[in-house]
């Protein structure tokens, strides 16, 4: 798995460390496409703290705290209910781009290219979660 690169700095604030198990090729084109939206510059700070955000964050930001848990194992939960939160809010998305296409017309969506993008990271994010929640078995 590669390290963190402020190549992928957008997705990393809108799926967290998911975005290590992409491609390299479809972080830079999800990039592209979020620097060519409204997603506002990242500040070195932004990324600073992305950069030192633990690895054992959960979804809701905080610390995966459970008793009895062995090592490592707060890590993976903590990464699968990332992957998670991420998951729900690219379907969020997806769901809003349908119903504005369905409501508005072909160019109120996201586009094509970006909703199948969209998808396969939605595949790759439950895939990291599925490796993750059945890695000690």
């Amino acid at each position: 798995m590669a390290e963190f690169s402020p190549t992928g700095a957008r997705l990393h604030a809108l799926i967290g460390d998911a975005v290590l198990d992409l491609p390299f090729h479809l972080v830079e084109r999800l990039e592209h496409a979020l620097a060519d939206g409204v997603t506002p510059e990242m500040t070195p700070a932004l990324i600073g703290h992305l950069r030192l955000m633990e690895r054992g964050d959960a979804g809701d930001g905080m610390p995966w705290d459970e008793p009895g848990l062995p090592d490592g194992r707060s890590g993976e939960l903590a990464r699968v209910s990332r992957n998670l939160t991420a998951l729900s809010a690219l379907w969020r998305l997806l769901q809003a781009a349908y119903m504005a296409r369905r409501h508005g017309g072909a160019g109120q969506g996201l586009g094509e290219d970006m909703e199948q993008a969209l998808i396969l990271a939605g595949r790759e994010l439950a895939d990291s979660a599925g490796v993750a929640l059945h890695s000690r078995r």
